[in-house]
């Protein structure tokens, strides 16, 4: 008998990518194409929906052409990008991602009203910037663009408006609420008459809060002559991007982590309570009663890049800069990298800071300068590290680690050295998507709910670097002075603002 096929949309900022999976998670076939976005003016960042769409549909008909036994659909969605939807779920604007920062004044404006930024966060559960608090973008939509926001009947998110395009139903998922500035991390099912009065949101404007794996609703005539997917097929809201890669791993339990590794780098915790810490991005999980704490980094895999593109171009490839990378050795003979080249998130939040090598000499050589950056990224991650273990009391000895960046077999050893911990890695490449396809799957009655065993979470990593303890202890010794380099530089960086 043929397994039945479960469809997963990772719907992203710069590209939408789609799985189709097998009830054992299995890739059976795969598409995506790329997204351009528009910035109008410095800080503003839209997406153009109808393009999105349309982009999506293409896909969807492509990869699913001579293929049958479709059971379910979910989304893993890129968050928060704010989306305002007329009467009948046709977008009036572009959307918003949460790169725009275009709501700064807003947000602090909010803030100040609420009595303060640590006020707002022990009563959120999140920092207030723009990026966790979209309801300061629907502030600036209602002062400045009155007419779009007279046409706008339902406020959400992405996936609010993919599940509508599919279905014609609307709703928001908790996880990305949680970036919303309008519930409390604790209540994340509710939103917060209190933050909502304080946003001047109507309540009329908002949806429905349900689970990313609700089916909201089947596949509607148009849609399927849309997109080639059969009329009926059940669809899950789906979750945010992280929280969809943290469903498809299984992490359910306090403690359980991973480690994200792109153009930014994040350390996912799964929580046992609401008990949340400044330094992390904090949201509701797909898992009832459960909470995930981010530790993300900016720009590491940037970081990467800008070395290629930018200051040793003739090695031209990762390969190669990762080969004279290791001409060097542990601690790159005194050579200290801060890499904060766009500002930095976890753990200091501060969109001023600026990166810099500390002990460059005359006899300093490109492989240390590259061996450098390597470290720098994974003493950030042992930063975070540090802070997640005191605040939650854990104790992590292994690591997944999946994205682009887990391909990188001199970045995972020096991490796993400098942390101390056991490196695991997949070559399996489309953990969100997976995620994302199981929550269509338990929508679509395929898995008989979240706590199913049959659910076919991602556990077999084909690799594993374990730390050597030596140069964890010349790593120890610098990591000290990593420690120390922000605090004693931090108000020379501000003052580089000017340039």
């Amino acid at each position: 008998m043929k397994k039945p096929l479960l469809i997963g949309i990772d719907a992203g900022t710069s590209s939408v990518k789609i799985c189709i999976f097998n009830i054992n998670g299995e890739l059976v076939r795969q598409g995506e194409v790329k997204i351009a976005f528009s910035s109008p003016r410095p800080g503003w960042i839209e997406l153009d929906l109808k393009q999105y769409w349309d982009a999506t549909c293409r896909v969807l008909r492509e990869i699913t052409t001579d293929l049958t036994g479709f059971a379910g659909l979910g989304f893993s969605v890129t968050s928060p990008t704010t989306v305002f939807l007329d009467d009948e779920g046709l977008p009036v604007r572009p959307a918003i991602p949460y790169l725009d920062i275009r709501s700064k004044e807003d947000v602090e404006e909010l803030v100040k009203y609420w009595g303060g930024e640590e006020d707002f966060q022990s009563h959120v559960g999140n920092k207030p910037i723009p990026s966790t608090y979209s309801a300061g973008i629907v502030r600036w939509i209602m002062r400045e663009e009155n007419n779009s926001w007279n046409r706008t009947k339902k406020v959400g998110f992405l996936n609010t408006f993919l599940c509508g395009q599919l279905t014609g139903e609307w709703a928001v998922d908790p996880t990305v609420a949680s970036f919303s500035g309008l519930v409390r991390l604790a209540e994340p099912f509710k939103w917060s008459d209190e933050l909502r009065e304080l946003s001047g949101i109507p309540s009329s404007k908002l949806l429905t809060i349900l689970t990313p794996y609700t089916k909201i609703g089947e596949v509607t005539p148009q849609a399927a002559k849309e997109t080639g997917l059969p009329t009926g097929l059940p669809v899950a809201l789906g979750c945010a991007d992280t929280a969809a890669a943290s469903f498809a791993l299984g992490l359910s339990q306090k403690g359980d982590c991973f480690e994200s590794a792109g153009t930014s780098d994040v350390l996912t915790f799964c929580l046992d309570r609401p008990d949340f810490n400044s330094m992390f991005l904090n949201r509701s999980h797909v898992y009832p009663g459960r909470w995930l704490a981010h530790g993300a980094m900016s720009t590491p895999g940037a970081a990467i890049e800008w070395l290629i593109t930018n200051v040793f171009p003739e090695l031209g490839t990762v390969s190669e800069l990762e080969k004279e990378a290791e001409r060097s050795e542990p601690g790159a003979r005194g050579l200290i990298f801060l890499p904060y080249l766009a500002g930095e998130r976890s753990p200091i939040f501060d969109p001023n800071a600026k990166g810099l090598w500390l002990g460059l000499r005359l006899d300093t050589r490109r492989a240390d300068i590259i061996r450098a950056v390597y470290e720098g990224i994974a003493f950030g991650l042992r930063q975070i590290l540090k802070y997640a273990e005191a605040q939650w009391d854990l104790k992590i000895k292994s690591l997944p680690c999946v994205g682009g960046a887990a391909k990188s077999q001199l970045g995972l050893k020096i991490k796993a050295d400098v942390l101390g911990l056991e490196y695991q890695t997949t070559d399996f490449q489309h953990v969100a998507a997976l995620g994302a396809a199981l929550l269509g799957g338990i929508a679509g009655g395929v898995y008989m709910g979240w706590e199913d065993p049959e659910i076919p979470y991602l556990k077999k990593f084909n690799s594993c670097f374990k730390p050597n303890f030596t140069n964890y202890k010349i790593y120890d010794q610098l990591f000290t002075i990593y420690e120390r380099l922000y605090p004693s530089t931090k108000e020379a960086m501000h003052a580089l603002n000017v340039y």
